[in-house]
């Protein structure tokens, strides 16, 4: 018998509890659509769920700091993890798997990301560097002073192995690092904001520069579509760099295992009775190769 998909609003997020969990997957979607993930996103997550995977799925936030969603994110997810495993149990579900710890080598952690919010995972996974490198160090020469200081004063007091991704995959959809655009999806405003020295934080010269940086990104997929003309752009910039997101990670980040699905623009992921059914299929796929890839570990 088929398992009933039904949300319930758990700390922030709204959550799809399996009575028989084989994972959990906190799910961030793109700008507006994934304002409402239990909408435009609801096929993806029924397949998943249909899985045995408990969705958790995050309502993107409009922002100007891309810091801000991050830090949340990292700082929420013990507290998401014990009100899941109390709902659970209240369900008379099993619930032993959110007690785990998620860095733990038990791979039943992951992250899916579409479009923006693939960026919002990105800088979860840079701050992990942090457990083992200095802020000022690693964010300084990238962010400047006055960010890497405002995020050392947000982790004040913060055990950096709470907040960890390792050993959490990461999957990808159409990834973008995006800057004042993200924030603000009225494309001459974005621009005319930016003529005037204001972009998010961090912007997209930042974002890159921290990736290259990190030594990370080692458990991540991504799928790019083919006619995506937002994550993928193959055109040079003036600093001879690829102005598209997939084209510059795939030139930067080798370690990210990269597929492409043909005939399908930026926004093949939404759907909500019907779906991309072999979009769908390569995640789930893409999920067991990272679970036995971490395995091997």
């Amino acid at each position: 018998m088929e398992t009933k998909l039904k949300f319930r609003p758990i700390h922030f997020n709204w959550v799809a509890i399996h009575p028989q969990p084989i994972g959990v997957i906190h799910f961030i979607g793109g700008a507006f659509f994934g304002t409402f993930p239990t909408i435009f996103y609801r096929y993806i997550i029924r397949q998943l769920f249909q899985q045995g995977y408990t969705i958790a799925a995050l309502p993107f936030r409009f922002t100007f700091r891309h810091w801000s969603v991050a830090l949340t994110l990292v700082r929420d997810q013990e507290e998401l993890r014990k009100a899941i495993a109390v709902e659970a149990k209240r369900l008379g579900y099993e619930y032993k798997i959110y007690e785990e710890e998620p860095i733990s080598q038990n791979p039943n952690h992951f992250w899916l990301a579409h479009s923006v919010g693939c960026k919002y995972i990105a800088l979860l996974e840079l701050l992990t560097e942090l457990e083992d490198r200095e802020i000022q160090e690693f964010l300084g020469d990238c962010v400047g002073s006055e960010q890497s200081q405002q995020i050392e004063n947000s982790l004040r007091g913060v055990n950096l192995k709470d907040i960890s991704l390792k050993n959490q995959p990461l999957i990808l959809l159409a990834p973008v690092i995006a800057g004042i655009e993200s924030a603000i999806p009225v494309p001459a405003l974005a621009e005319l904001i930016k003529k005037l020295g204001l972009d998010v934080q961090p912007n997209v010269k930042e974002t890159r520069c921290l990736i290259n940086k990190s030594s990370l990104f080692k458990l991540t997929a991504a799928i790019a579509f083919s006619k995506d003309k937002i994550a993928s752009n193959p055109e040079i910039d003036k600093e001879g760099e690829p102005k598209g997101t997939v084209q510059w990670l795939q030139k930067h980040v080798p370690s990210i295992k990269f597929s492409e699905l043909l005939n399908r623009q930026h926004l093949a992921p939404l759907g909500f009775r019907s779906g991309d059914s072999q979009l769908a299929d390569e995640i789930i796929k893409l999920l067991k190769i990272e679970t036995q890839q971490l395995e091997s570990i």
